[in-house]
């Protein structure tokens, strides 16, 4: 419970293909609807199947140049850096700078002008930073979709950094371009995923999703107290060591991070019903008060 994959329960009705006018008709709808809900247009919007990492993956291998990160230091820092590795030029000239705006192992906030932006656990409760060349964000996070799609934002003025679509991978951002512009993608796409994130985009309410955010964090924090919390207090993931929490309260709620080796539980504040976050908070006074 609590974590980052938004609760949801849906029912889908998919009787078309990917190649089929419908699925066209479907991918304009999203990419529209992405645009002027979050006033993105001087983006390209571009869709990969998976999860934000191979967003981010798709990222270090279209751009021309290296990566450098920058930012708090952190566990998902730390796997971008494992790309930037992997995928380096070797020339480290005039090299791009990338961080994550939301290092969510320890809800640390970054943010500067200018850079490509890890948005993943970010967006969009903290909105775009000014001129981002690149952005990667996902469906299933704040947005309240399903897992399986990755969104991946290119300023329509920095393709010129990126490699040319005759380099044949399903990682380059350039071939999931020149597919947009016939509304399909490179590959087969998760229809069902398209069809509900049009649905949320349809009734989206970015000033509710962010009252929903500071109202539950508010009241994680007046339960295990502002000076436990790593890092944001309000925060669309609230951190607290694993040691400040009953083990019989993280079994019953099932915290994030219970199943990991991380010191920590992580609380994601939008993914659950406030009744639920209600309820673990009065369990944690209740228990407190013994």
């Amino acid at each position: 419970m609590f974590g980052p994959n938004t609760h949801l329960a849906t029912q889908s009705v998919i009787d078309f293909s990917h190649r089929d006018k419908d699925f066209f008709n479907l991918y304009e709808s999203l990419t529209g609807k992405f645009k002027t809900i979050f006033g993105l247009n001087n983006y390209d919007i571009l869709f990969v199947p998976g999860s934000g990492t191979v967003g981010i993956e798709s990222v270090f291998f279209s751009v021309l140049r290296d990566i450098n990160l920058i930012g708090p230091d952190g566990v998902f820092k730390d796997k971008w850096n494992n790309f930037s590795s992997l995928y380096g030029k070797g020339e480290n000239v005039d090299p791009l700078e990338m961080y994550c705006q939301l290092e969510t192992s320890i809800s640390a906030v970054f943010e500067k002008e200018g850079c490509i932006v890890d948005c993943i656990s970010s967006f969009p409760y903290y909105s775009i930073p000014k001129n981002t060349k690149i952005f990667v964000t996902c469906s299933n996070k704040q947005l309240g979709s399903m897992p399986g799609l990755s969104i991946v934002g290119i300023r329509k003025d920095f393709w010129a950094n990126l490699i040319p679509s005759d380099v044949f991978s399903y990682l380059n951002l350039r071939r999931y371009k020149d597919f947009s512009k016939l509304s399909q993608t490179p590959t087969t796409p998760p229809i069902t995923i398209y069809s509900h994130l049009v649905d949320v985009l349809s009734n989206f309410d970015i000033k509710s999703l962010r009252n929903k955010i500071n109202k539950n964090s508010e009241l994680i924090v007046d339960s295990v107290g502002k000076n436990n919390v790593i890092g944001e207090i309000l925060c669309p993931v609230i951190t607290i060591n694993k040691s400040l929490i009953p083990m019989e309260i993280a079994h019953k709620y099932e915290l994030y991070g219970l199943n990991t080796s991380s010191d920590n539980f992580q609380i994601f504040t939008y993914s659950c019903d406030s009744n639920s976050y209600k309820s673990f908070s009065d369990d944690i006074k209740s228990y407190k008060s013994k």
